[in-house]
């Protein structure tokens, strides 16, 4: 025994020595991994958070979202039934990137995205209609609730990986679990610490595991990873990262910035749908003016749109003042009428942008430009040049795209001179569209490279055309009206031609002629500081349907082709609704007559009461003036009672057609004079009544066992028409 207990102190001391030197290289490898986090963290920067294998958990945080002024209401429905259904098949789903940015900011978001543990195949399974869509990076695109939910995986992330990365996981806190290291890991891969930040209305949490907090708080943008790398792996960051400084006021690195510098080139590589998207997004959300700026900055305007790249930086050069920059200005009016819950369709700023063209190409004066976004706001002849005259002192002049007008213009000269600015502005469309149309036209800068990048698609430069058919092609004839001028999102985020071209003549009139539009609503780009005390009141975001009221129009004179695009499934449609209207049109007719015949034979019954009340005499003379009436109404729904009595026994003697015989005989001194009469009328009745009780055949089938039971009840048997009357 003794031996044994030596035995096993022995194995115990050794077991406890190896935990010491496990220990002691544990310490060792952490403040080893720690320095050379550090070091390299000090020749880096710190505009990126450093992947260095070992996770940092300081930086986690779990936060109450109530803290931020995150309600559940400002979830759509949409984001959160997907939520609902995913949490209640056992899978966590989370909101994800830049909505939880945005409601934290107190702006509305552009889309809210969703993230999951299950895969894409389990979430198709979860609802009715999702798509997978995407090769790179797939996801499903949930419909629901009349809206697109995008759904991501946390598997899909995984793979895209590639090789698994390998880090040191020390113990986990306890305040964390297994599930924050799979959502840690997914936040490594993102774009940048403010769009790695999740959210689980739920629960009411928001999880931060890169500073995402720290760096809105102090509206900083850094990258998760060094920002060349990050900007190798996907060189589209580089616009992304651009935009959100735009939008948001967010300073950039130096890292960063040195970065965007030395890669812009890599955005020529980008597909062309995929840099139409990117641009969209920076000029449609209400932050097209400071987009324009930053690109213009960062030598990246250049590349995407050369000849307005030269035009401003040929501005610069000339140190004319700001009110001469036309092209800011126009987009700047623009972002005062859009934002992210209420964006433009691209056709929009590509009009603007011909427009300019066209002016810089050949410069007309302020009446002309004046009229000319008068009419397109308008949509009438009359009252657009009726404004112009009104406001053409209030008409800015910017050079050298306008000039002052010298003399007064005739109406006819006024006509030929806005249907040539229109065609210029089409024409201007090559140049967008056209890399040998570019090229042609950037011989008016010859000092400022020309990259030959065309974005914009020929399908593009069709709709944008369309807008200005209407004043080419007899501009007098323009008659077309509105309800009202306010503006209606939903169509204006469709792309729809009229309200497209009514925004346009706003945008240019707000340029050229500010505040001569009475009743201008501004969209106010709300941004909240983290940290300051600010109370936030309940906001509501507009996501599928805009509460804007639809704006109608009277029929017109004079359409254009973009405003009638009649096709095969347009007739199909238009058969189908006639065919519906023939239908309720005969359902309608019957019941029209139903009603014609139940109301033909109350009125006959009341003349005859009338009549014989005249001639009666005695008690009967009290009976109330709508006696008739009520009894006619328990005719109509009793009679299948009697009539089913009279089958089981001789008790009740009072058919269904002569339940009507004690309204006739009501006085018992009624004369015999109008008793032929009377009786004539009784046989019209009932006929009536037998329609009547055709009518009602199938309710009768129906009430088969009702009736049944009534039969056995004696109160029914000894009722009578006349026991009615007296109650």
């Amino acid at each position: 025994m003794a031996a044994l207990a030596q035995q096993t102190k022995a194995n115990y001391l050794l077991s406890r020595f190896k935990a010491f030197l496990a220990f002691q290289k544990f310490n060792h490898n952490t403040s080893s991994k720690a320095r050379t986090r550090k070091q390299h963290s000090a020749n880096m920067g710190s505009g990126s958070v450093v992947e260095t294998g070992e996770i940092d958990f300081s930086k986690w945080r779990k936060l109450y979202s109530g803290e931020f002024g995150i309600r559940s209401s400002m979830i759509p429905k949409s984001a959160s039934i997907v939520l609902k259904v995913l949490q209640s098949g056992g899978f966590d789903a989370y909101l994800v990137g830049g909505c939880v940015r945005d409601l934290i900011l107190s702006r509305i978001p552009k889309d809210f995205d969703v993230i999951t543990t299950a895969t894409l195949p389990q979430i198709k399974r979860h609802f009715h209609r999702a798509i997978v869509v995407g090769r790179r990076f797939p996801i499903c695109r949930v419909h629901v609730n009349g809206s697109i939910v995008e759904v991501s995986s946390f598997g899909t992330a995984a793979k895209q990986t590639g090789k698994r990365e390998k880090h040191f996981v020390p113990k986990m806190p306890k305040e964390f679990h297994q599930k924050d290291f799979i959502i840690w890991k997914d936040s490594m891969r993102r774009d940048f610490t403010v769009n790695s930040l999740f959210f689980d209305p739920s629960v009411n949490t928001i999880y931060d595991y890169a500073n995402a907090m720290v760096d809105l708080k102090s509206l900083q943008l850094r990258t998760l990873k060094p920002a060349h790398l990050s900007f190798k792996e996907d060189c589209a960051r580089i616009l992304r990262g651009l935009r959100l400084a735009a939008r948001l006021k967010l300073s950039l690195s130096v890292e960063i910035e040195s970065a965007m510098h030395k890669l812009s080139l890599s955005i020529m590589k980008l597909d062309k749908s995929r840099l139409m998207m990117e641009v969209n997004y920076m000029l449609s959300y209400g932050a097209a003016e400071p987009s324009l700026s930053l690109l213009q900055r960062y030598n990246i305007l250049g590349m995407l749109l050369p000849f307005h790249a030269a035009h401003l930086a040929q501005q610069s050069d000339k140190q004319l003042s700001e009110s001469s920059d036309m092209l800011m200005k126009l987009f700047s009016s623009m972002d005062q009428l859009v934002t992210c819950g209420r964006p433009s369709h691209d056709s929009l700023w590509v009009a603007l942008l011909a427009f300019h063209l066209a002016l810089i190409t050949n410069p007309q004066e302020a009446y002309v430009v004046l009229t000319f976004a008068s009419l397109l706001y308008h949509g009438n002849w009359k009252e657009g040049v009726k404004f112009a005259r009104r406001h053409s002192d209030a008409a800015s002049i910017y050079a050298p795209e306008m000039s002052d007008s010298q003399d007064s213009i005739s109406d006819d000269e006024l006509v030929e001179r806005v249907t040539e600015l229109a065609v210029l502005v089409q024409n201007s469309l090559d140049i967008l569209t056209d890399k040998d149309s570019l090229q042609e036209a950037m011989s008016r800068f010859p000092v400022s490279p020309c990259s030959g990048l065309v974005f914009v698609s020929k399908n593009m430069r069709k709709g944008v055309a369309i807008i200005f058919d209407v004043l080419i092609e007899d501009v007098r004839s323009l008659q077309t009206s509105r309800n009202s001028f306010e503006i209606d999102y939903t169509l204006l985020g469709k792309g729809q031609t009229r309200e497209t071209r009514f925004v346009l003549g706003r945008v240019i009139l707000d340029t050229i002629a500010p505040g001569v539009i009475p009743g201008s609503e501004v969209i106010k780009h709300t941004l909240v500081k983290i940290g300051e005390n600010v109370e936030l009141k309940k906001r509501k975001f507009m996501c599928e349907d805009d509460n804007q009221p639809n704006v109608e129009f009277k029929k017109k004179k004079f359409v254009c082709e973009a405003d009638k695009q009649p096709n095969a499934s347009s007739e199909i449609k238009h058969n189908r609704a006639e065919k519906r209207k023939s239908v309720i049109g005969k359902q309608s007719k019957e019941k029209a007559v139903e009603k014609h015949d139940i109301e033909s034979l109350s009125q006959k019954l009341d003349n005859g009461d009338a009549v014989s009340k005249k001639k009666t005499k005695g008690e009967n003379d009290a009976l109330p003036q709508n006696g008739t009436r009520m009894a006619l109404e328990r005719v109509k729904h009793q009679g299948p009672h009697h009539k089913k009595e009279q089958k089981v026994g001789n008790k009740c003697q009072q058919t269904s057609v002569n339940h009507l015989k004690p309204l006739r005989n009501v006085d018992n001194g009624v004369t015999t004079k109008h008793h032929d009469s009377k009786e004539k009328r009784d046989s019209s009745l009932e006929q009536k009544e037998e329609k009547i009780e055709s009518l009602h055949s199938r309710k009768r089938d129906l009430q088969g066992g009702k009736l049944a039971d009534e039969k056995s009840k004696p109160k029914a048997e000894k009722r009578t028409l006349s026991d009615l009357f007296r109650r």
